[in-house]
């Protein structure tokens, strides 16, 4: 049977690493999956390394390029759009949380709005749909709609795009179009195609 291996003696061991072996773990971390520059450096201070030697050590990995906080919110954000629609308010949180510094989150989501002008416009109107806008309604077209009380469904989906961080006129505003269309047979504005699949 295997031994474990002791977590304290293996911090003590971290603890003593000079610059190179530093580097090398932070570029092992990196290997399995991106991080941002300060979810790097937390975890391996969190691991034992000391703390002048990681910062020395991300800064490196920033330097050539293989840390790139802005590359890894596009990243994330186009993600998200192509398979879990959120709002910017949740994009923005998930970005803090991966450690992506507050104004790149606040350039790449900006971005993401001036991307989405022109691409899809509302039924009958000229007005292009924003990126939330689309988001919105492949969010909702995800929601299998259940019938029963039409004001109690529309109260369910407007919770639900809710809790997916897309603002609350504009989570009620797609959920009365979603209830009233399938009401009435009629298939409400759908995002660019591949947006808005159900599942």
């Amino acid at each position: 049977m295997r031994r474990r291996k002791d977590p304290a003696l293996i911090k003590e061991r971290h603890a003593t690493a000079d610059a190179a072996a530093v580097l090398e773990a932070a570029a092992r971390s990196l290997s399995g999956a991106p991080r941002t520059k300060r979810a790097l450096a937390e975890r391996l201070i969190k691991a034992g390394y000391p703390e002048e030697h990681v910062i020395t050590a991300t800064d490196r990995l920033e330097a050539i390029g293989i840390i790139d906080d802005e590359r890894l919110a596009r990243s994330l954000v186009e993600s998200r759009d192509r398979s879990r629609q959120r709002g910017d308010r949740a994009l923005a949180q998930e970005l803090r949380r991966r450690g992506v510094p507050e104004e790149i989150a606040l350039r790449v989501l900006a971005e993401r709005s001036d991307e989405a002008d022109g691409l899809a416009l509302r039924e009958g109107e000229q007005t292009p749909l924003s990126a939330e806008e689309r988001a919105a309604y492949a969010a909702a077209a995800r929601v299998r709609l259940r019938g029963g009380d039409a004001r109690a469904e529309v109260q369910r989906v407007a919770q639900v795009l809710a809790r997916r961080g897309f603002p609350s006129g504009l989570s009620w505003r797609i959920a009365r179009e979603r209830v009233a269309g399938a009401g009435e047979g009629i298939i409400p504005p759908q995002p660019p195609e591949g947006l808005g699949e159900a599942d």
